[in-house]
């Protein structure tokens, strides 16, 4: 399991895969069972870069490749006892109570495991 991938790697990744079909003359049901994805997966990624790829994260990746940094995004918790420790890919350790509801669970993975290697704080 790798690195959390950033919206515009998946759109940069969708706008190749998709290119690459094209060029292969593969029917849409052959590319999907080599690809590994649905026809659901396929026909959201089309539309999605029909349109293109969103300027807001063409611009954020600028930003970011100038040395620009977005503001941390932090999730409120209070840890009492820690029963619960996930080590995401990105090195970053969540610890949770043993207590701790899936919604907070899923939004502390989502937000931690979104922060670059090396920026997480454990």
């Amino acid at each position: 399991m790798g690195l959390p991938q950033h919206e515009l790697d998946k759109y940069l990744d969708w706008q190749q895969r998709l290119e690459s079909r094209k060029a292969s003359g593969l029917s849409i049901d052959d590319f999907c069972l080599q690809e590994g994805v649905s026809r659901a997966t396929f026909f959201r990624w089309a539309a999605r870069l029909r349109e293109g790829i969103p300027e807001s994260l063409v611009a954020e990746e600028a930003a970011g490749e100038q040395g620009g940094t977005a503001p941390a995004t932090f999730l409120p918790l209070t840890l009492k006892t820690s029963s619960v420790e996930i080590q995401l890919p990105n090195g970053a350790v969540v610890r949770l109570p043993l207590r701790c509801g899936q919604e907070a669970i899923v939004e502390a993975i989502r937000v931690v495991g979104a922060m670059a290697p090396g920026r997480a704080a454990n």
